[in-house]
């Protein structure tokens, strides 16, 4: 479904019709069967792609005059009952959703055998195209693939309906970076019959999909989505998959063990909120992961690390994130003369985050300059002249802290910077983050005393154990030691008593 692919390494294979030749001998062999150019109402232009169910053509839907990508089951699949029904299950699927962000059904049917559907044709590349010629993306990029993924993933939840493929190559971007959710080809239907799923069968990619899906495809749902989604922008953050593996069991396993490298060792661009989310989103238990997308969304848009647009796009008409328009996009034009404009999920702010972005505008227009007496990173004092926005920032990246002393008048004795009206509030901020970041060292203190102290009685439980175990082998033998003498006494003293009686009675 996606074309002109920045590797440029596809081959386009025409449809054609066979042509005759001839032998070294000179004898003609028989012409080569004629290829299928028209299926039903579509005509066929180019094959495009090869998949495990079949080929993908270029075609042109001949009543509509629109061109559309046609998916054409192959024939030895066609001959199986099981597989034609959950082809045309998995259309009708994706013919129930209509969003600016996934690839639409437009069509299914049969004609003379083979089976096809017929879908939006994206003219653009996959995600998996441009990771193979990026390598890894930028933080900007791939959150703002991922979130809108995440609104479409969200609205097709909310119609009962789960991916179960998400992985880069289902990703596709178009020629102005407008990104699609593609192949709803592994979708199903949470309240149809599961029958034709069976049991143990983990349909999905295994790079990708969630340890739980490998175990038993019957019993996924929203939250497997968020792990291939989660695992999705680790591969777009780092270059990697989050798991490697020589075989798919290995791979299953090391998924059940849930150790992979945290993105953020891997790429220190990556904000530590956005490696947590990154790990809550790739949980091995569901119950631990973001149970919607909603929730996703509420705890990833905040960040506000999202590009507006693709910076890998190479277009005048650019696709903006969440503009005002019936798609909820907007190319870059008319971005300028743009009014209203809102994001497609709306979070409210914060009083306090309000009150900071308040602060920042009114530190622009206050042109007022202090003379601010501070240590820098080295430890050194420094006086310099700053004005309101620069005091504002120094707070923020902490080249001040509380501890810096400003004045206005150089004749006025200087002053705590938090003691001043215009960086009071900021201060306080700055205060409490360090209080927290303390408690979080107490934490991690209080963790490693905990685990001293675990190694510690490991250690004298294995002593304990041992000096048990010696006691209780002393014990036996002491015991076996008993119960022999005494048999030893019985063998001895039974004849002698005998004798004894015999000699007084006279036996």
């Amino acid at each position: 479904m996606a074309q002109n692919k920045p590797t440029k390494n596809s081959q386009q294979e025409t449809v054609a019709e066979g042509q005759q030749s001839q032998t070294a001998s000179g004898k003609p062999v028989k012409p080569a069967k004629q290829k299928v150019q028209k299926i039903g109402d579509f005509r066929l232009v180019k094959k495009v792609g090869q998949g495990g169910m079949g080929s993908v053509y270029l075609a042109h839907q001949i009543s509509l005059d629109r061109r559309c990508a046609l998916k054409v089951m192959s024939s030895e699949l066609s001959k199986r009952k099981d597989f034609v029904d959950r082809f045309i299950r998995e259309a009708r699927v994706g013919a129930k959703i209509e969003h600016p962000n996934i690839v639409r059904c437009y069509a299914v049917g049969d004609y003379k055998g083979m089976y096809y559907a017929a879908l939006e044709f994206i003219d653009g590349s996959s995600m998996q195209d441009w990771i193979n010629t990026l390598e890894k993306l930028s933080v900007g990029d791939a959150v703002h693939v991922i979130i809108v993924c995440a609104q479409a993933l969200g609205f097709a939840h909310k119609m009962n309906v789960i991916h179960r493929d998400i992985k880069p190559d289902n990703i596709l971007v178009t020629k102005n970076g407008a990104v699609k959710v593609a192949d709803l080809g592994l979708a199903k239907a949470i309240d149809e019959d599961h029958s034709m799923t069976q049991s143990g069968t983990g349909l999905g990619t295994p790079l990708y999909m969630p340890p739980e899906q490998a175990r038993n495809a019957k019993y996924v749902d929203q939250r497997s989505d968020i792990y291939a989604l989660g695992a999705t922008l680790y591969r777009f953050l780092t270059g990697v998959p989050p798991y490697k593996a020589d075989s798919t069991m290995e791979l299953i396993l090391a998924k059940e063990n849930s150790k992979y490298t945290p993105a953020a060792r891997l790429n220190k661009d990556i904000p530590e909120r956005l490696d947590l989310i990154i790990d809550k989103m790739m949980a091995k238990d569901p119950k631990h992961r973001y149970q919607n997308c909603d929730e996703l969304l509420t705890d990833l848009m905040p960040l506000g690390l999202e590009n507006p647009s693709l910076s890998f796009i190479d277009s005048d008409e650019k696709v903006i994130l969440g503009m005002n328009s019936p798609s909820g996009l907007q190319s870059s034009p008319s971005m300028a003369n743009a009014k209203n404009i809102e994001r497609e999920i709306n979070i409210p702010k914060t009083s306090r985050e309000e009150a900071r972005e308040q602060r920042l505008a009114a530190a622009k227009l206050d042109g007022n300059t202090w003379r601010v007496c501070f240590k820098d990173r080295t430890g050194k004092e420094q006086i310099k002249k700053m004005t309101t926005d620069q005091i504002h920032r120094g707070l923020a990246t902490d080249l001040l802290d509380e501890k810096a002393r400003i004045t206005k008048n150089p004749k006025v004795p200087m002053v705590a910077v938090g003691s001043v009206q215009e960086f009071k509030n900021q201060v306080g901020e700055n205060l409490m983050k360090k209080q927290d970041g303390k408690k979080k060292e107490d934490m991690k203190s209080i963790y490693a005393k905990l685990d001293r102290q675990h190694s510690r009685r490991k250690w004298w439980r294995i002593i304990e154990n041992l000096r048990d175990g010696t006691l209780g082998w002393i014990s036996l033998v002491i015991w076996l030691c008993v119960v022999g003498a005494a048999g030893y006494g019985l063998y001895l003293g039974v004849p002698m008593v005998y004798d004894m009686i015999a000699k007084n009675f006279g036996l």
